[in-house]
């Protein structure tokens, strides 16, 4: 009964365009008053105890050292380096956008911001190469589902806070399934471009240039190695590691590059601060809603729907994975992951799933939400770029759907993917 009461009360608001922060909170206050879960008194602590935590710091570091390097003009260089070896191959620009993804992820940690980022900068090339308009924002749009998985991701370190799982393993775990995803959406690049007649330019690899690219293109490059390595060689933490980044970003932009000013340095400030704030409104008003969840025994209650229903592990996961696509449909990966990580993680276990493997495997399914329509944020971002209609660009991101959902299947049937390199390099702690 309180779970059909507080998750339908829940979803109708969802469907009803409350935003999803107000939603929780709405939901929750109701279910206090009418199922007597907890005194209302109880909310405004409940929230402020769910952002009381040093690791969730590492967000808005991360987000403003994102924000810094893609105002400086990072994008650019990467797309110049890359483009040197994959512009001779057929497909060769939407290649260079999701390779060039895969590098920016690295930056930004977020599926919109290298959307727009990537999508912007390649949309004129890849018209000016032979692709329709709305083939080339699809492969924007799909380049950008790989943001969250590789390390820094914000959505890692949400649920690495959720669940009391170490971000530092997070991170690690995500670069190969992040490498995967870049390897499989090329594929489809290549096929779709096969189809769609895009011709490849010809001509041989310039060694010069491609040193010459690398070269400007260097201080980008280096941001992931500082991150990942100043957190496993045990320099610091790995919120420590964002404000590393911010530090870096900011000399590197502001004296090395000279591509942003004091000012602009002070508008991206106000524009990550922003965004910052709407995470945290979300972290405090799921924090309010797990709570009142956890009172109303609704993860104990749907863990024995889903238990009496899958028999083992596989059945367990194939429904679990269900219910996380049909989720990230209608509702925004960030918010999910706060709300179901929690509820899911403890379903998953009995059936002698890692922790890190499914972290891994939540980030991605609930990613892969930011290409499918309602509410596809990397779709509306490319929307935006290209002056397209939606449905013109749902139609033709299937062919890299597919191959995302792919790289989905492999991972959960698959853990060595997400847990091999922790074990190589002593993590797991």
């Amino acid at each position: 009964m309180n779970t059909i009461v507080l998750l339908g009360l829940f979803f109708l608001l969802i469907i009803i365009r409350v935003p999803v922060a107000f939603a929780m909170i709405l939901a929750s206050l109701i279910g206090c008053v009418v199922l007597d879960l907890a005194p209302i008194t109880a909310v405004a602590s409940t929230a402020f105890n769910s952002l009381f935590s040093y690791t969730l710091l590492a967000i808005p570091f991360y987000i403003f050292a994102g924000a810094i390097m893609t105002r400086g003009g990072i994008s650019k260089k990467l797309c110049d380096w890359i483009g040197t070896l994959f512009y001779r191959v057929r497909g060769g620009p939407g290649m260079v956008t999701v390779v060039a993804s895969a590098f920016f992820a690295a930056i930004s940690g977020s599926a919109t911001a290298t959307t727009a980022s990537i999508g912007t900068m390649m949309l004129p090339e890849m018209e000016a190469r032979g692709y329709k308009r709305p083939r080339a924002l699809a492969i924007a749009a799909a380049g950008g589902v790989i943001g969250p998985i590789i390390p820094p991701s914000i959505m890692f370190v949400l649920y690495g806070v959720g669940t009391e799982t170490s971000i530092g393993d997070l991170f690690i775990a995500g670069l190969l399934p992040g490498i995967l995803l870049a390897v499989f959406l090329c594929g489809a690049v290549f096929l779709t471009a096969k189809k769609d007649g895009v011709a490849a330019t010809g001509g041989k690899i310039s060694i010069s240039a491609f040193f010459k690219t690398l070269w400007h293109a260097k201080w980008a490059i280096l941001v992931p190695v500082i991150i990942l390595g100043g957190i496993y060689s045990g320099i610091f933490t790995p919120t420590e590691a964002g404000a590393a980044a911010c530090v870096y970003a900011i000399i590197i932009t502001l004296f090395v590059d000279r591509t942003l000013s004091f000012k602009g340095l002070l508008t991206v400030a106000g524009e990550s601060a922003v965004t910052g704030a709407t995470i945290f409104i979300l972290l405090a008003a799921a924090g309010i809603f797990g709570r009142v969840l956890t009172l109303g025994q609704v993860p104990q209650q749907l863990s024995d729907a889903i238990l009496s229903v899958a028999g083992n592990r596989v059945a367990c996961l194939i429904i679990v994975n269900i219910i996380l696509l049909v989720i990230g449909c209608v509702m925004d990966g960030g918010a999910a992951l706060i709300i179901l990580a929690p509820l899911m993680l403890p379903i998953v276990e009995q059936f002698g799933v890692d922790p890190i493997h499914f972290g891994v495997m939540i980030c991605l399914n609930l990613s892969i939400g930011a290409i499918t329509p309602p509410v596809g944020s990397c779709l509306f971002a490319a929307v935006v770029i290209g002056d397209t209609p939606l449905e013109k660009i749902a139609k033709n991101i299937v062919p890299f759907l597919l191959a995302e959902i792919a790289v989905l299947v492999l991972v959960i049937f698959c853990q060595p993917l997400s847990t091999a390199l922790i074990s190589l390099m002593g993590g797991g702690g």
